[in-house]
């Protein structure tokens, strides 16, 4: 699925907006996409025009240090947890972006999140500020990956 976010951050990102879901659709399996990479995607920008940012207003642009909790640590995988800790050294996320992943990483608990599941989760928080830090870890989850397809 992060290949198909991948084509639509190339093509859409700076675009005034998304065509409707059943021309994007069909785009997307004129470009090549199997139909479930196209579902999940869909799923996902779906899931990205319900995120309510009013919970973490105050925290939007603040850098402030925070640690995880074991029980927070517990629900990551290893790699998942390296990439958190990177994302924390380099401070990537403001302090809104990393309690909104780290709201739905414990909404999924007790199944747990790994390493792909996190960066999708990254991306339903930074895809919708149009600054260039932001692509550039947009560009980094969805390009900087081994065998990432380019379409």
């Amino acid at each position: 699925m992060l290949d198909v976010l991948a084509y639509l951050f190339q093509v859409f990102y700076h675009a005034d907006g998304m065509p409707d879901v059943p021309k994007l659709a069909s785009e997307l399996a004129d470009a090549g996409f199997e139909d479930d990479e196209i579902g999940e995607a869909l799923a996902w920008l779906d899931d990205l025009g319900k995120v309510d940012l009013e919970p973490y207003a105050a925290l939007a642009g603040r850098h402030l240090p925070r640690q995880l909790h074991p029980d927070e640590e517990s629900l990551l995988s290893a790699d998942a947890l390296r990439y958190w800790h990177g994302l924390n050294h380099a401070d990537a996320l403001d302090a809104a972006e990393r309690e909104m992943v780290l709201d739905r990483v414990r909404e999924a608990a007790p199944v747990g999140t790994g390493l792909e599941r996190l960066k999708r989760l990254v991306l339903l928080a930074i895809w919708h500020k149009r600054h260039d830090h932001a692509a550039l870890l947009i560009e980094d989850i969805l390009f900087g990956r081994e065998n990432a397809t380019l379409h």
